[in-house]
């Protein structure tokens, strides 16, 4: 990030997507889905925005390419820190991990990558659904649990 450039700060009941995607035509595509769906959305230029993003954000999504960054499907920095966040702070983050290896909402894959769901590259036509559902889907799962937090003080 630029020396000169002041941090996005945002309100604090806006629920931020963090876009790692070096095409932008994804990135675009994406800015449109994800504002459609409410988020107010930015897009992150390089893994060390990435991480000064999540140090000064809490995003409701996170959609990461799996070669963001000079990354791949074997080897991404930001996959691995995002894997080895507390799980307090993980749990309130939709992680989607999109790349041309992956079959679209293949759980079994989404699990062994530790995200909340993969998608494969070329089902971009289809990411309103895809993200839409998958969203609704981990907000319904987790609503009893994050509503006991709220609740006792927690959340």
């Amino acid at each position: 990030m630029p020396a000169d450039k002041p941090k996005e700060v945002e309100a604090a009941d806006a629920k931020l997507a963090l876009v790692c995607d070096d095409n932008v035509e994804r990135q675009e595509t994406l800015e449109d889905v994800l504002g459609d769906l409410g988020y107010s959305v930015q897009i992150a230029a390089s893994p060390e925005d990435v991480y000064d993003k999540l140090k000064y954000n809490q995003y409701s999504v996170l959609y990461l390419h799996d070669n963001f960054g000079g990354g791949n499907s074997e080897n991404n920095e930001i996959l691995e820190y995002i894997q080895s966040m507390p799980i307090s702070a993980r749990r309130r983050t939709f992680v989607a991990l999109a790349g041309k290896n992956y079959t679209a909402l293949n759980h079994m894959a989404a699990f062994a990558e530790s995200v909340n769901i993969v998608i494969n590259e070329a089902d971009m036509q289809e990411i309103k659904t895809i993200l839409k559902k998958s969203i609704t889907g981990n907000n319904l799962f987790y609503k009893v649990y994050n509503d006991i937090l709220h609740d006792f003080g927690k959340a």
